[in-house]
């Protein structure tokens, strides 16, 4: 069986984080990871990597993807790097757990109709709003009558974590027809979300597997989710275990040693996440 080139494949990155240049340019002493989130440096590592096309996930937290630390201000900036990367950037919608949920929802509309974001991302820990909290229930209704897929953060860290798996499993009961994409696999917890028919991302997850679980087993639960569920994502430059320059070549290593075909491997890599998005 011939083997996926996983360097040389086409691939869109499902979730990545890009820093606005307003946000660089007023913190230029910074010295962490964020200082890779640079939208010409990650062209370059595009380039490298062969990514065709990423997903710029925010993180409900106005204050690092803005100036004017608003979600209107968010979404224009994600508006204007989608526009400058000449349509190599999809872009989620982003929440700032301030504002009433009506008023996130009138946000949420203009990011879709003004700024054309392509999705939208929840994440518990950073608002410190569980996923299943009556807060997001205005929020998942707009996105299942408007067929916009929701992102939401799961890595579960302690019992009943704000974005544990159980509260993503009463999400996708209450909201059956919604677009669910679980990022990191519900890490630890990702047997519990295999009953679903969401989508998982393997975003800073599928080396923290490899290490601890070795290849064989992370293959086979992988396989349990199925090559349709899989999106290809990384979670550059902040994969928590790995530096930047080092994530892409771990992920196609790692990746490179399963028994995905060809063809599931495109799939995997951009083929799924193509269809979601549209």
């Amino acid at each position: 069986m011939d083997a996926a080139d996983w360097k040389q494949l086409k691939k869109i990155d499902a979730h990545i984080h890009i820093i606005p240049d307003e946000v660089h340019r007023a913190n230029p002493d910074a010295e962490d990871v964020w200082v890779y989130a640079d939208p010409e440096r990650y062209r370059a590592v595009m380039e490298e990597n062969h990514v065709e096309k990423a997903v710029i996930m925010p993180l409900n937290d106005p204050f690092l993807m803005s100036m004017g630390f608003t979600a209107d201000d968010v979404h224009r900036n994600l508006f204007e790097m989608k526009r400058r990367s000449q349509g190599r950037f999809y872009t989620f919608a982003d929440l700032d757990v301030r504002n009433a949920p009506e008023e996130s929802v009138c946000f949420l509309r203009r990011a879709v109709d003004v700024w054309k974001t392509d999705g939208i991302k929840v994440h518990p820990n950073n608002s410190g709003v569980a996923a299943d909290s009556p807060y997001f229930d205005a929020v998942y209704a707009f996105a299942e009558e408007r067929g916009i897929p929701v992102a939401i953060h799961c890595y579960p860290g302690r019992e009943n974590d704000l974005s544990s798996a159980d509260r993503i499993l009463r999400i996708a009961e209450r909201y059956p027809a919604l677009k669910l994409i679980v990022c990191h696999m519900g890490a630890f917890e990702w047997e519990r979300l295999l009953p679903l028919g969401c989508h998982v991302d393997i975003s800073a997850i599928l080396p923290v597997y490899a290490r601890i679980l070795g290849i064989a087993k992370t293959n086979q639960l992988l396989r349990a989710f199925g090559v349709h569920r899989l999106l290809f994502a990384t979670d550059y430059p902040d994969s928590r275990v790995l530096p930047p320059n080092s994530i892409y070549d771990a992920y196609f290593e790692i990746l490179g040693q399963m028994d995905f075909t060809p063809r599931e491997a495109e799939r995997i890599a951009c083929g799924n996440i193509r269809e979601l998005l549209g």
